[in-house]
């Protein structure tokens, strides 16, 4: 099945197209105004009106999941919108599609567009779909091959300002891979560099929940404003 390719990056890229499986995925897509192509479905699934029948065999070639749950369809990838006034949050080789998933989720639910650079996983990739719950039709998502010309904010283990500390606003936070880090010339770049200060023994977080207690506390900039005027 020719739709079954765009499990593969190199296919996704060329066609432009991804897949997504889930009723609760492709309502999100739809009601976010992006191209649907075709929508597969076992017989007698009604989910959607215009769904395309296939047997389970065809189902299982076409989902990322053990037991698909259809839906599943091709849609058009958006293309890059605007970051405009936003914040940004960066994956920087964060390459766990769980993480970049839930990365995007993060960045949606507070307002932030998203970006991310080589060696992080496809935020287009049906896994990191799946863990983004709808985030991508909810955000702008970006490639860079650069950093961008934004304030920088490099998220490290220690020696670093706590979030709350930070004022300035429309910024770029960077969350690199959980074994590695950010590299050192990334952190040298950064204007700021931020440490999360825990109470427990834990040395370090998961990347995804190290980002959103640093957006967390950053949108306190915000409220604390609100509260001045």
């Amino acid at each position: 099945m020719d739709a079954a390719r765009l499990h593969r990056p190199r296919a996704r890229r060329e066609r432009g197209e991804t897949l997504l499986e889930g009723p609760k995925l492709l309502s999100d897509a739809l009601a976010a105004g992006v191209v649907v192509r075709t929508v597969f479905a076992s017989p007698g699934d009604e989910s959607h009106p215009d769904s395309f029948p296939v047997d389970d065999r065809a189902l299982k070639r076409l989902a990322d999941t053990e037991s698909p749950r259809g839906p599943v369809a091709v849609i058009e990838i958006p293309e890059q919108g605007e970051i405009g006034k936003r914040d940004l949050l960066i994956a920087y080789g964060v390459s766990d599609p769980g993480n970049v998933g839930t990365l995007i989720r993060t960045a949606a639910a507070y307002g932030w567009a998203f970006g991310y650079t080589e060696g992080s996983a496809d935020p287009w990739s049906p896994k990191v779909l799946r863990a983004g719950a709808g985030g991508q039709f909810q955000t702008t998502i970006h490639r860079f091959d650069d950093l961008p010309e934004l304030p920088l904010v490099a998220t490290v283990v220690e020696g670093g300002l706590p979030p709350s500390d930070l004022t300035d606003h429309q910024i770029a936070v960077l969350i690199g891979a959980e074994a590695a880090g950010l590299p050192a010339e990334v952190i040298d770049a950064a204007r700021y560099k931020v440490t999360i200060q825990t109470p427990g023994p834990m040395e370090s977080l998961n990347a995804a929940v190290a980002a959103g207690i640093v957006i967390h506390e950053l949108s306190k900039r915000e409220r604390n404003e609100v509260g001045q005027v």
